[in-house]
């Protein structure tokens, strides 16, 4: 409850600082995280706003929550669910050409190509990574930040059956490290995220899967480098 009434109380002071419009037309997601009515959405229940009154979509995200739960024992974050059914709805929240979004550990916004299982998963393990995280989610890169994803929703179009998961040669997956991930990504490129399934998938295997996801976590709140401890 502590963290919603925070977002409505940015909305607010974003909208008496710069006027309803500007904030909308700048901050939509945060707008519709706040007021998901406001926006067309209606209340499915547990956290989970649609354009749709259809009780799968719920469904969808139950099963992405039991996914999340399966990789880390339990579920701490607890962001509000903003699907949309029509690619009107999703321009309308600020979404863009992605599946889906993660608006840090607040929310998660799903476009109607992303309204799914394993997509849900997707953006639910970055809320869940962030919320556990705390104040070191800066220390994360984003190709790690991605690759976990990828790995938590078991996504098929980036990780192979295993035991090594990856789809490239891992010789061709280490730039990724140092690359600049976002540009790749956000051209649409599928390779950075072959990429950074293919290193993260390998560290994870390697340090015991996901306690030694859980480990990192707490040596990073600890103030640990993150280039200390995952050396791909």
């Amino acid at each position: 409850m502590g963290r919603r009434r925070w977002i409505v109380a940015a909305v607010v002071v974003a909208l008496l600082g710069a006027g309803a419009g500007a904030v909308s037309y700048a901050v939509p997601g945060l707008a519709a995280t706040a007021c998901p009515g406001c926006y067309g959405l209606d209340d499915l229940g547990g956290h989970v706003y649609a354009d749709t009154a259809d009780p799968r979509l719920r469904d969808v995200v139950a099963a992405a929550d039991r996914r999340i739960a399966a990789f880390y024992g339990e579920r701490r974050s607890d962001p509000r669910v903003l699907i949309c059914t029509t690619d009107e709805c999703y321009r309308r929240i600020g979404g863009g050409g992605e599946k889906g979004r993660a608006l840090r550990d607040w929310s998660l916004m799903l476009s109607p190509a992303g309204a799914n299982e394993t997509i849900a998963t997707h953006e639910l393990s970055h809320n869940e990574f962030h919320e556990r995280l705390g104040g070191a989610r800066s220390a994360v890169p984003q190709w790690f930040d991605e690759g976990l994803a990828v790995l938590v929703s078991d996504d098929g179009r980036y990780l192979g059956p295993g035991p090594d998961r990856c789809r490239l040669p891992y010789e061709q997956a280490l730039p990724v490290v140092t690359a600049d991930w976002w540009s790749a990504a956000g051209g649409g490129d599928d390779r950075a995220y072959l990429q950074a399934a293919c290193v993260v998938s390998r560290w994870v295997g390697q340090h015991g899967g996901a306690a030694g996801v859980l480990e990192l976590i707490s040596r990073l709140r600890d103030g640990e480098p993150f280039a200390d401890l995952v050396r791909p």
